[in-house]
């Protein structure tokens, strides 16, 4: 039996997961030569500083932390759940589920310190940015199923556009709150566009063979739906308590 042969999307999510993942092991093994530059930026940072920029970068802290993506992501996913959009909805939970223990897991293994100057006490370590790359797999992943129902070109362009502008503003509030260097932010991109792009890659894949379609994945979505979900309450709630015996720290 001959296998399905990939689609051109595919291909270009295959490479898209390369190029990015080489990109993001470059920056992670390479850190120490982005040093004078990451210095230059948070010295340089102040310098435009506001109370204005500093409230709107405030609220990009606050609606794109991992508390409030698990909260938001939950409620999307649960919709999707219940419309019958059972794959989609497994996708968006177990992208934004990866990624926060892929980041985890980085900054446990790098352990960089952050900068001393932060405009908040922010606490954890600092590569990468989990705000960056949590913004990028949970605004893709929404990129990704608009491109499902908008064919047109256009609008196609429009909302990668729309991606790239919002998780490069996130990028740009922890860059300039001082709470992370420039590099934590880059490697955070990178590490963000390469699960995306391998998440959705999976999915085409699965969705390609029919694997959807099947009754195991009809008997397991349901499970793999409460797991998900519980964790992600279990994220929210565990933040909550954690911000109330620690008010003075933004995480």
């Amino acid at each position: 039996m001959n296998k399905p042969k990939l689609s051109r999307n595919e291909i270009l999510l295959i490479l898209v997961c390369i190029v990015f993942l080489a990109g993001f092991l470059i920056v992670t093994f390479f850190r120490a030569s982005f040093h004078s530059f990451d210095v230059g930026v948070n010295v340089w940072i102040p310098s435009i500083q506001s109370n204005t920029l500093t409230i709107i970068n405030e609220g990009f802290a606050v609606v794109f932390d991992t508390t409030s993506l698990a909260l938001v992501s939950s409620v999307i996913a649960a919709y999707l759940f219940i419309k019958n959009h059972r794959a989609e909805s497994l996708l968006l939970l177990g992208a934004m589920g990866g990624d926060a223990l892929i980041v985890s897991a980085v900054k446990t293994l790098i352990h960089s310190p952050r900068p001393m100057n932060g405009l908040v006490a922010d606490s954890g370590f600092s590569f990468p940015s989990g705000h960056t790359a949590g913004s990028a797999v949970f605004c893709g992943c929404l990129a990704f199923f608009a491109w499902q129902h908008w064919r047109s070109t256009r609008t196609r362009a429009s909302v990668g556009i729309g991606v790239t502008a919002v998780t490069s503003a996130v990028g740009f509030s922890r860059v300039y709150m001082n709470v992370h260097w420039f590099s934590d932010v880059l490697g955070a991109g990178l590490l963000g566009v390469f699960w995306l792009s391998f998440a959705t890659l999976l999915f085409q894949l699965l969705k390609d063979t029919g694997k959807f379609e099947s009754e195991r994945f009809r008997a397991i979505s349901m499970p793999l739906f409460v797991v998900c979900i519980v964790v992600a309450v279990f994220v929210v709630v565990y933040s909550f308590a954690w911000l109330t015996n620690f008010p003075s720290l933004d995480r």
